[in-house]
């Protein structure tokens, strides 16, 4: 069995020299996260879930028969470093939020495209919305023998808990058994979505949800495999032939920027009790419901109740948001260590202070045992770190 870095939802900005997702970096491309991002962070597997978009499915063509990637017969693409591509693709149902479906090979992926372009106005853009139920892209996925996972399961901008539903039983019948995992987006963690009663069957993901480089691996998972590859992904996911999880490694929620309900009007980030669902300054009844507040409002108890077996979830911020670590500092431990997982992860701390001070040291050997003081994050804007204070 192997240990994998894995995260497993990137955006692509550009292909073929044409926008991919709108809001992404146009300087990240296919090859730059596969050849360089990838080992820079120190992931072993990237979900790229802009892959059934007509310019990077048509990428992946072009790469296959060049060499730069081999299609794995038991699924997945291999590039010649050694860094697994899971493709996917992001799809914004007709209910208004967003799910992800990773296939095993460009078969599959063909079927998606072809599947979609009927149903979608511009195939060229990522998470497009699609005139499609959920019901009907759970089954797609089933077609395709794919991964089914809704995408930032409790944001209140498109996840299936945050703008959706209370609960997906309910709503979605027998389907929901082709539900095995769950992405919990920036902004939860293990603790919050365990204050749930459904969601106890779930595996959960954390993954970066990177629009640019500098973001990919900001949360990622740490995976028991027998090869990297398509079927062994499916098998960790699934906890099945002893393939699991092992930890999430993700943002502490306060820095997530909807951890907390927000007020448009005042610019408020709340700090009363949840849920907060009028502003306490102006009384103004249309607050972005904070994630935080969200879980609080549907919860089944009152404390987490973590099924056994439940990974732990790990806190960590990336290393360019800790206070003290300028791009300076972080360019000599980048070029100490083999990559930032290897920093933040297993770095010998006396080696950290002697190349990038003992502020940067003492934060990251905290970080590793406990949970920083953060202002919380809100209504789209970022929580932040108090610097060099920590509580354990």
């Amino acid at each position: 069995m192997q240990k994998i870095y894995a995260d497993l939802h990137i955006h692509i900005g550009a292909a073929g020299g044409k926008p991919v997702k709108i809001t992404a970096s146009r300087q990240l491309d296919l090859k730059t996260v596969l050849y360089r991002d990838a080992r820079e962070k120190g992931l072993d597997v990237v979900g790229v879930i802009d892959c059934a978009c007509t310019n990077v499915l048509a990428e992946i063509e072009t790469m296959l028969k060049e060499g730069q990637l081999q299609a794995l017969p038991a699924g997945g693409f291999l590039a010649r470093n050694g860094v697994l591509l899971i493709a996917g693709a992001e799809i914004e149902s007709r209910e208004g939020f967003h799910s992800l479906i990773y296939v095993p090979g460009l078969e599959q992926l063909k079927t998606i495209h072809k599947y979609l372009r009927t149903r979608v106005r511009n195939m060229s853009l990522s998470t497009q919305k699609a005139r499609v139920s959920i019901g009907e892209l759970i089954n797609l996925s089933r077609l395709t023998e794919g991964i089914f996972c809704p995408a930032h399961a409790f944001t209140p901008y498109k996840g299936i808990y945050g703008y959706w539903t209370d609960k997906i039983r309910p709503r979605l019948g027998a389907d929901t058994d082709q539900i095995f995992a769950l992405e919990l987006g920036l902004s939860a963690d293990t603790f919050m979505a365990d204050m749930l009663k459904e969601t106890r069957g779930y595996t959960y993901v954390s993954n970066s949800d990177a629009h640019s480089s500098a973001n990919i691996a900001r949360e990622y998972n740490l995976l028991r495999m027998g090869e990297k590859n398509f079927t062994e992904l499916k098998w960790a996911l699934q906890n099945k032939e002893g393939r699991k999880v092992i930890a999430n490694f993700g943002m502490d929620p306060l820095l997530g920027k909807y951890h907390r309900s927000y007020c448009n009007d005042c610019k408020l980030i709340t700090s009363e009790q949840p849920p907060v669902k009028v502003c306490p300054t102006c009384g103004n009844p249309n607050m972005v419901k904070g994630v935080m507040d969200r879980i609080v409002e549907i919860r089944d108890y009152e404390e987490p109740h973590h099924p056994t077996g439940r990974p732990p979830y790990y806190y960590r911020v990336p290393l360019r948001a800790l206070p003290g670590a300028g791009p300076k500092t972080i360019e000599k431990l980048k070029k100490y260590f083999d990559n930032e997982i290897e920093i933040l992860e297993r770095a010998d701390i006396q080696v950290i202070a002697k190349l990038g001070g003992e502020v940067v040291a003492r934060q990251i050997e905290q970080m590793r045992s406990g949970r920083m003081t953060i202002s919380p994050g809100g209504g789209g804007y970022y929580g932040k770190v108090t610097k060099d204070h920590f509580k354990c």
